[in-house]
Formats: C-alpha cells, sequence, structure tokens
C-alpha cells in the first residue's frame, strides 16, 4: 500500500472542495476520500485551518507572474489577471479570501510581484502598499461579486414596470448592455486598468515622505499605518480590508 503524503492529502482536499465547498470539507471527510483513518491524516495535517492553507498554497502556485520586464504596470495586469482566472476557477477561495482564513504566505508570492513593481515606477512604500492593498481588495471583491452573479448593471427582467420604469433609468438602460456583453474577465481588467490609471496619474511622493491629498486617487499616496490605513483616516472596516492589509505582511 502506497504510504500516505502531503501531496496525496493536498490531492484529495482539492477534490472534496470542489465537489463539496468549503462548508463541506472536514478531517473526517477527507480521511474517508482517502481511505485512511482520521489519525493518519491528522499525522500528517494539524487541523483544517493547515489544511485550507495547504489547499491555497497549492491553487496559488498556478498563477502565473510574468518576467518584470520594463513596464511594470503591464506586469501588474496580467500578474493580476491570471490570479483572477486561476483563482475564479476555484470558487470556494474567494469566500475563504474575504474571512481571512487562506491568507498567509502562500499569497505573498503575489504580493511581492506588485510591490516591487509599483516601487520600481517610483512609488514610495507607502504609495505601493496603498495600492496594493487596492488591487487585492478589487480582486477579491471582483470574485466575490462574480460568484454571485451580480455583474453590476445587468437590469432585472421587471425593470420598467411600476412607479420605476424604464423612463426613471434611463442612462443605465443604456449602459447595462455594454456591461452585460462582457465576460467576467473582461470587466475585470477593464476596472483593474482604471484603477493603476488613476493611482500612476498621482504625484510621486519621495521615499521616507508620506502623501497626502484626498479623494480616490489620493489613496495610493497616502501614508499607511497598521491594517493599511492612511494617515489620518479610520482603519479601512470589513473583512476583505482586513484580508488585503494580511496579503502586504
Amino acid at each position: 500500500m502506497q504510504p500516505l503524503t502531503r501531496p496525496h492529502i493536498v490531492a484529495a482536499g482539492l477534490r472534496l472542495l470542489e465537489r463539496e465547498g468549503a462548508a463541506g470539507l472536514s478531517m473526517r471527510k477527507l480521511a474517508g476520500e482517502l481511505g485512511k483513518a482520521p489519525a493518519a491524516v491528522y499525522k500528517h495535517v494539524s487541523d483544517k485551518r493547515e489544511l485550507m492553507s495547504l489547499l491555497f498554497a497549492e491553487v496559488s502556485r498556478r498563477i502565473e507572474l510574468p518576467d518584470p520586464g520594463d513596464d511594470p504596470r503591464t506586469s501588474i495586469v496580467e500578474a493580476a489577471q491570471s490570479a483572477h482566472r486561476v483563482l475564479e476557477e476555484h470558487g470556494w477561495i474567494a469566500a475563504e479570501m474575504l474571512d481571512g482564513r487562506v491568507l498567509g504566505a502562500a499569497s505573498m508570492r503575489l504580493s511581492e510581484f506588485i510591490l516591487d513593481a509599483l516601487v520600481r515606477t517610483g512609488m514610495s512604500d507607502a504609495q505601493a502598499a496603498r495600492l496594493h492593498v487596492a488591487i487585492w481588495e478589487y480582486l477579491v471583491g471582483h470574485l466575490v461579486a462574480a460568484r454571485a452573479g451580480a455583474p453590476g448593471l445587468a437590469p432585472c427582467p421587471e425593470a420598467g414596470t411600476g412607479e420605476d420604469g424604464a423612463e426613471d433609468y434611463p442612462t443605465v438602460r443604456r449602459v447595462a448592455p455594454l456591461v452585460a456583453g462582457m465576460s467576467d474577465q473582461e470587466r475585470f481588467a477593464a476596472g483593474l486598468r482604471a484603477l493603476l490609471d488613476g493611482a500612476f496619474a498621482q504625484p510621486r511622493t519621495p521615499h521616507g515622505e508620506t502623501g497626502g491629498g484626498t479623494g480616490a486617487g489620493a489613496g495610493a499616496g497616502a501614508d499607511v499605518g497598521p491594517g493599511g490605513a492612511g494617515a489620518g483616516e479610520a482603519a479601512p472596516s470589513g473583512r476583505v480590508s482586513r484580508s488585503a492589509a494580511a496579503a502586504a505582511g
């Protein structure tokens, strides 16, 4: 009989997750999937939390990071799009990331790539950290919205009837087909480029100094305190912000 190893456990865990979702994953079910006693599994993995970290690490290795090259902005877009494709294929990840349960060393590879690329554009560490958090929040938020089937502007069938008829939302009705005609990947790439364009248009802050200003674009230049909050502002609320801050290290 072939000895039980961590790679066997990870492969079985991924099969179980894809079939039953995170709620259906347990150490006992995993042992059954492997045809082993639970005690044999516990010799290799201490608990479900460690198991989830191993599974996320395995999936995250499939994210392709391009050569840094001379165009950091394009490199960031390509890396984030690869991450989006891989994570979208494994729907359980978005919910786990939202709760901050699978972040850790496995997320550092992508974070290091993004942060290094941003700093190479001339951003200070504070500017790079702030934009990195925004990219993570956008990535996780888009995955959750896509999972829920919420493209954002697709009109519901009953729109245009009753008091709130189509005549009340002419711009939404006109623009909605453009959004509905885009794939998840197209919507993600368009939003990511808009986010980067706004941040890259901000003045660079010399290293060792903090940025200022107000508005959405100023977020990339604000000083970063614990949890990713800019100096003088409240820390971002919600689990997505905590997950993104954890990814920043």
